[in-house]
């Protein structure tokens, strides 16, 4: 096939079927050589599965309806190879990775922006809305796609997984740990959930690992550095920088 190529996400070996021609620079950070075995997972984007994600979102185009069909295609399969999608913000400070969660709109991107503004270098943005996570042993990480928002905020990199954070509008900045199990509602909208009942039971007992060995966090925030030096200190158990 003339409109093929290969990329590695999560340590996975992926073919990628595309319409586009713009489709290869979407993916430009993750493409490698073909491989001389077997890949793990085949995505393909066809005109028909375009054309459905078109009638669901109209709006967007067929050139991010085809990065789509390409995304679900993956997101469905990728259980069976022991990671899942969880749609959030992720970052990384000198090399431990961070989750920021919340509903569309309530400032996941502009929380993590904020990190990079006032500290700097030593802050890398894994991804702005659709990493990948999995269980390396037994710790979580955090994996990088190009599918990463309308800023396209991605580093192509895997990170250990320390806290996860879930956002909150407030008048006042605070933070409390939680238990995962009270607020299993607002986790649960972040993850992808396959329609394949077996990778559904897969990602829930991946989700189940991640969460017991990973705290979790309930941020209430602005859009301050204040609100900066409150999620920092507590997710990295660290002095704000001076």
């Amino acid at each position: 096939m003339d409109n093929q190529l290969y990329i590695s996400l999560a340590g996975l070996t992926v073919e990628i079927n595309y319409i586009r021609r713009g489709i290869p620079h979407f993916f430009r950070d993750y493409m490698i050589e073909k491989p001389a075995g077997a890949v793990d997972i085949v995505a393909t984007a066809t005109p028909e599965a375009v054309e459905e994600e078109l009638k669901t979102e109209p709006a967007v185009g067929a050139g991010n309806a085809e990065k789509s069909c390409l995304f679900r295609c993956i997101a469905e399969r990728s259980p069976y190879f022991g990671s899942f999608l969880f749609h959030c913000a992720a970052i990384s400070y000198e090399g431990e990775g961070y989750l920021f969660g919340a509903l569309s709109g309530t400032g996941k991107s502009t929380h993590i922006g904020l990190w990079k503004k006032y500290l700097g270098e030593k802050v890398e943005i894994v991804n702005g809305d659709k990493p990948l996570l999995r269980m390396n042993g037994e710790q979580p990480e955090i994996c990088s796609t190009p599918w990463a928002g309308k800023e396209g905020w991605q580093n192509q990199s895997i990170v250990p997984l320390r806290a996860i954070c879930l956002l909150q509008r407030g008048e006042k900045n605070s933070i409390e740990r939680v238990e995962a199990k009270d607020c299993m509602n607002l986790i649960m909208q972040q993850v992808y959930l396959p329609r394949d009942p077996q990778a559904l039971a897969l990602t829930l007992e991946l989700l189940d690992r991640i969460l017991q060995k990973t705290p979790v966090y309930l941020l209430h925030c602005d859009m301050s550095e204040e609100a900066v030096k409150t999620s920092f200190t507590a997710l990295t158990g660290r002095p704000y920088p001076a």
